[in-house]
Parts: C-alpha cells; sequence; structure tokens
C-alpha cells in the first residue's frame, strides 16, 4: 500500500464490533425466538427520530439488535434494507465502534468513499432501578455497493451507560459477549478493501477461504467464502448462498463460561444444537436466520 493512502487509513484508536442489525419480519416473534435460546431481550422500543422499533440483547461491550422497520417513517434508512429483508429474515449490517462520526466522514471520504447518511437513534430506555431514561446514539452509514450487506457501520454513544447496561447482560444460555462475527461472500477478494478503510488497519489473516480482522477486544470479523461457511457450520447455515445480495453477515460466535451448562439450558429449552469444533451450534433457522456459535472462554 502506498506511504499516503496507509497515514489516511489509520484510526488514532483501534475499532471493535459495537453492535448487529438483525433484520426481523415481526418483532415479538423475535423477540420470543431468542427468548427461547436463553437471551435476556429487552422490550420493544421505538426510535424517536425514525418511527422503526427494536428489541435488543444486551451482552458486555456489544449488542444485537432485532431491527423492525414497519412504521419507519424515513426512507433513505428502510429502503437499502429491503433486499435484505426479502432474502429471508437475518443480520443485515454490523457496526464498529468509533470515537467521532466527524473524524470518520473526513478519514473515509479522504480514502474515496462517498460516505453516507448519518442520524441519532434515540429511544427510550428503562433502567434496572425502574428509572426511565434515553439513549443518545449516532450512526453513520458508509454502505459498499457491490455488496450492501457486507458493510460496515459505525457508531457513537454519547451515554454509553443506557447502551451496555450491566443489568441487562445476564443470559440463561450463559452468553457474555460477542467474540466472532462472519460474513459470507461471493468473492471475499473484493470485499478486503473496503473491510481495510473500515477498520482503519490491515487484516490479522487473508486466505483462500477469506480474510480475518481483529479488534481491540480481540474480537474477531471474518470473510469467509460460501464453501468455507459450508465446511464450518454444515447444515447449521443453510443453503449458505450469497444469492443476489452477493453476501451477508451469518454467524455470531458468543463466550460462555460454561458449555455444558449452554447445552443443558438449550436441551430443556427443547433447542437443537450440534458440535463444532471449539463449541456448540444453533441453526440459523432456529434464530431468525442468524447461526450462533457457543463457545468456551478458552477457544
Amino acid at each position: 500500500m502506498a506511504a499516503g493512502r496507509a497515514d489516511r487509513l489509520r484510526t488514532p484508536t483501534m475499532k471493535s464490533l459495537d453492535h448487529f442489525v438483525h433484520m426481523v419480519r415481526d418483532l415479538e416473534t423475535a423477540r420470543q425466538t431468542w427468548s427461547r435460546l436463553g437471551f435476556h431481550v429487552r422490550p420493544a422500543a421505538r426510535h424517536i427520530e425514525f418511527g422503526s422499533s427494536n428489541a435488543v440483547v444486551i451482552f458486555e461491550r456489544t449488542y444485537n439488535e432485532l431491527l423492525w422497520l414497519e412504521h419507519c417513517t424515513a426512507p433513505a434508512l428502510v429502503d437499502p434494507y429491503m433486499p435484505r429483508l426479502t432474502a429471508g429474515e437475518g443480520l443485515a449490517h454490523v457496526s464498529l465502534t468509533a470515537d467521532s462520526l466527524a473524524a470518520e466522514r473526513q478519514r473515509l471520504e479522504g480514502l474515496g468513499h462517498a460516505v453516507g447518511v448519518e442520524g441519532n437513534a434515540r429511544r427510550a430506555v428503562t433502567m434496572p432501578d425502574g428509572r426511565d431514561d434515553e439513549t443518545d446514539s449516532s450512526f453513520l452509514y458508509n454502505w459498499q455497493p457491490a455488496r450492501p450487506f457486507n458493510s460496515l457501520f459505525f457508531s457513537e454513544h454519547r451515554k454509553p451507560d443506557q447502551i451496555f447496561i450491566p443489568g441487562y447482560v445476564d443470559h440463561a444460555n450463559g452468553a457474555r459477549d460477542v467474540t466472532r462475527l462472519v460474513w459470507l461472500s461471493a468473492d471475499p477478494g473484493s470485499d478486503l478493501g473496503y473491510f481495510r478503510d473500515s477498520w482503519g488497519q490491515e487484516p490479522e489473516s487473508v486466505g483462500e477461504d477469506g480474510f480475518v480482522f481483529r479488534g481491540a477486544r480481540g474480537d474477531l470479523s471474518e470473510v469467509l467464502t460460501s464453501h468455507a461457511v459450508r465446511a464450518r457450520y454444515g447444515a447449521l447455515a443453510g443453503a449458505a448462498d450469497p444469492g443476489t445480495v452477493g453476501g451477508y453477515p451469518v454467524a455470531m460466535h458468543f463466550r460462555v463460561s460454561d458449555p455444558d451448562a449452554t447445552r443443558g439450558f438449550l436441551a430443556g429449552a427443547g433447542v437443537e444444537v450440534a458440535d463444532l469444533e471449539h463449541g456448540i451450534g444453533v441453526a440459523a433457522a432456529d434464530a431468525c436466520g442468524a447461526v450462533l456459535v457457543f463457545e468456551p472462554l478458552s477457544a
């Protein structure tokens, strides 16, 4: 890489996975599905600026956002997501941490990106002590045109204590945080430059099956071919076909302290699991379109 571009690429603070936009067709059904899997799912909340609704699953430093767009009043936000929902429920967009959205915009525009929508995703939240509060989080989109659902965006939380709430991070299945997010891609090599620019750093590894970036917490972002996804997850990932959208986030990995307890909880809930190389997996069909993998802390 040329020295000038390398200098513009770098970010002052190493990034990490922040949260995940998980498209669902019915929010209450999705809440029930994820509750059955042993997650503490927060009640539905409405985005004050846009009218869309979500129900979040909060972990120590990330969260999964079950998102319902039925009443969203902002077409610029709704329209880009529709092809993903047409293809089926599932993960559609992944956020990285950001200290300053203004700095990210300047950096990305300097790298030649046509940076997109910026807004505030405020919503009401009830704190564990019963007090009503409100989040104050802004986002910055930068869609990747060729494979829009292999895109990253950026979040700036001005009130992080209203996002990552310790009283809501205990889950019956033992999940503590997301350690790995995996995308399926029709062409990982063509995604690499975009991911490099978004992360503001070089990948940890690149191979014939895809590539991996490592965040500040040790969290992994991995983009893989269909063949590699099928080899790792088998039938859990369904067809694992990038289809007309070209790719999408396919799997979330969680760390758990006691995998046997996790297995026991899921069995008691009537959820089928599969043994994988480093943990146990739940099929995408049983988790609103995303493969879930529970791994021990040592994995």
